[in-house]
């Protein structure tokens, strides 16, 4: 009875992980853009999931991060 009993739990722990890693996804790699000035003008770089990865990377204090406008339900088109 022992047995079925911690096998029965054991499956309800791995079907609930199995259902929270489908549920999360990762983020996309461009998700966070920044804009860098070069001799030449802006270059817009998306190199970050995060804000936080973002604002790390930044190579001066002006530089600035926002979200991908093709992630940015603000900007997709109708």
């Amino acid at each position: 009875m022992r047995t079925l009993i911690a096998a029965g739990f054991a499956a309800l722990l791995f079907a609930a992980s199995g259902a929270d890693a489908q549920q999360r996804q990762e983020a996309p790699y461009d998700l966070w853009c920044r804009d860098v000035a070069t001799g030449e003008g802006l270059v817009i770089l998306c190199m970050a999931r995060t804000r936080q990865q973002c604002l790390e990377s930044r190579t001066s204090p002006g530089e600035s991060c926002y979200l991908n406008p093709r992630y940015d339900p603000r900007f997709r088109r109708q």
